[in-house]
Order: structure tokens, then C-alpha cells, then sequence
């Protein structure tokens, strides 16, 4: 939708939108239990606490007893800042993947390195987002 006076186009509201999804990073944890997906969206709801949404999970298989796998997902908006007051433990290493724009996604990944050691795998990136792996481990 543009917004125009007197003939002269003055803005458009794609603009406003393109601001606002540039603070938002997608997050996967697949192949993840509930309390490491619980520990990691803690974090990051602390962090980020208008974040509009972490930690809808939808089960899988997970194979032979044990806590029951699933893969989550979640939002992460990092226009805000807040103060980490929990850091849970991760039982496992647990693979996330992020993706955004390039600063929101490094924002997102020295939250978590604040708290578990993170080792980053890039996957895809373009000039407005990227796609990076993370590998979280419990120090």
C-alpha cells in the first residue's frame, strides 16, 4: 500500500513491515527434547521477551523409551532486550537452526553462546538473511 499527498508519493507501508521482519529470526530445534527445547526458549525469552512466539513443539518418533522427541519451532524478535534471570541446563548437544537477517541472526547467536558453547555451521545466506546451524552443548 503506498502512501501519497497531493500526487507525491511519501512512503509505503511494505517499508514499515520490512523493518519490523527484520527483527524477527525463525528458530528450529529438530530432533529435541522438551526440557533442552525448554532450556534454549528460556533463554531466549528472557533475552528477547517480546519474542511473539517460542516453543510450539510437534512430536516425532523418539524411538526406544526416553523423553519423547519433537521438533520445535518459535519466533524471535529482537528489537528488546532483557535480562537472562534463568539459564537451564541442556541434558544433550542440541542442534538449532536460526535464520534471519544477518544482524538479528548474530544477536540470537551470542545470546546462546552467553550461556552454552555454540559452534556455528553457515547453511544458506543472501544479502537480506541467512541460515546458520548451531550446535549448543551444556559447559
Amino acid at each position: 500500500m503506498t502512501i501519497a499527498r497531493s500526487g507525491v508519493q511519501v512512503g509505503t507501508m511494505s517499508t514499515v513491515q520490512n523493518e519490523e521482519s527484520a527483527s524477527l529470526v525463525e528458530i528450529e530445534l529438530p530432533d529435541c527434547t522438551a526440557s533442552d527445547a525448554a532450556a534454549v526458549f528460556a533463554v531466549l525469552r528472557s533475552a528477547f521477551p517480546r519474542s511473539p512466539q517460542l516453543g510450539d513443539g510437534r512430536e516425532q518418533d523418539g524411538g526406544g523409551g526416553g523423553e519423547k522427541r519433537k521438533f520445535w519451532v518459535g519466533t524471535v524478535d529482537v528489537s528488546t532486550h532483557g535480562e537472562v534471570d534463568c539459564a537451564l541446563e541442556l541434558k544433550e548437544s542440541t542442534e538449532a537452526d536460526i535464520s534471519g537477517s544477518p544482524d538479528s541472526v548474530r544477536q540470537v547467536q551470542e545470546t546462546l553462546s552467553g550461556y552454552y558453547d555454540v559452534t556455528a555451521e553457515p547453511r544458506v545466506s543472501g544479502d537480506q538473511e541467512v541460515e546458520v546451524r548451531l550446535r549448543l552443548t551444556q559447559r
